[in-house]
């Protein structure tokens, strides 16, 4: 009788039918479809976050560098005119290595080296190479090569910054010309320039930030937009030290565009062909290096 029983039992169940179970994964993909988008804006948000407080770090270890010499932003050796050179460490060892040293000797950089005053301030100021990769960009941060011993003080530059800088900066080898204009790098700079910000895209991989102008949809302003996400905007970091997320190039100083050089030496131009140069007034921020 109990078998009798369980037999009827479980003829008494019905199990999902094939057009059940399709219904199912079907309401499940709209859902997920549904919430997809506002996990993503959350996690971009939130990354957003991250990248501006690494802004916030570098700006104050470039104020405590300033601080320590006599007002003026990090820079190694500068010869006007020069052209800019953009170094990889690629020494692995643990010798010390002073990017000011003597011409021939080792550590001494090349003049106009952009990549180099920047790792000054992790030479100098304490702050971690984690400070200077955006979470979501592709770098990783600088783990100062395989050898033991191997520290800051031992490098003179990022071992590629193409791996291990998500960030640019203001160009501190001015021309002549430059500097008869009133350009400086130093504690002096207004409120509105840009000292900092999201990599420069530059020309190439889908980005022209030549291209745009202030009028431009935001659609074609993506192409003027640092790849650090993914031509959405920028965290930009200003000379009174804040920093904040923008979604155009063009908040510079006079509406400069902060990734290439001026068209013209009043700022009435905003924008040129020019992505790796000099400034040519006061306030054009001109940030490097450039992706591309």
């Amino acid at each position: 009788m109990k078998r009798l029983y369980r037999m009827r039992r479980d003829r008494g169940r019905r199990a999902f039918t094939l057009l059940e179970l399709l219904a199912v994964i079907f309401v499940i993909a709209i859902v997920t479809a549904i919430m997809l988008p506002t996990m993503n804006r959350t996690h971009c948000g939130s990354n957003r976050v991250k990248c501006g407080s690494n802004m916030r770090q570098i700006g104050q270890a470039i104020m405590l560098y300033a601080n320590e010499n006599k007002g003026n932003y990090p820079r190694t050796f500068y010869t006007a005119g020069a052209p800019l050179v953009f170094s990889s460490d690629v020494t692995d060892t643990a010798d010390a290595r002073d990017p000011f040293g003597d011409k021939g000797q080792p550590g001494k950089v090349a003049d106009n080296d952009v990549t180099a005053a920047i790792f000054l301030l992790i030479r100098t100021q304490d702050i971690t190479p984690e400070v200077f990769v955006c979470p979501t960009s592709n770098a990783e941060k600088d783990t100062y090569g395989s050898a033991a011993g191997i520290s800051a003080q031992s490098k003179t530059s990022f071992t590629d910054w193409r791996k291990d800088l998500s960030y640019s900066y203001a160009n501190p080898y001015p021309s002549e010309a430059a500097v008869k204009e009133g350009y400086k790098l130093n504690t002096t700079t207004g409120a509105e320039f840009a000292i900092a910000a999201d990599m420069n895209p530059g020309v190439g991989g889908g980005y022209d930030v030549t291209v745009p102008n202030e009028t431009s949809s935001q659609a074609f302003m993506q192409k003027a937009n640092s790849p650090n996400h993914q031509g959405q905007g920028q965290n930009v970091l200003y000379g009174d030290g804040h920093a904040e997320f923008v979604q155009n190039p063009f908040v510079g100083t006079k509406r400069d565009n902060i990734y290439t050089v001026s068209g013209s030496t009043d700022g009435r131009m905003t924008t040129s062909k020019t992505v790796v140069g000099s400034p040519v007034w006061a306030g054009d921020s001109v940030l490097l290096p450039a992706a591309k």
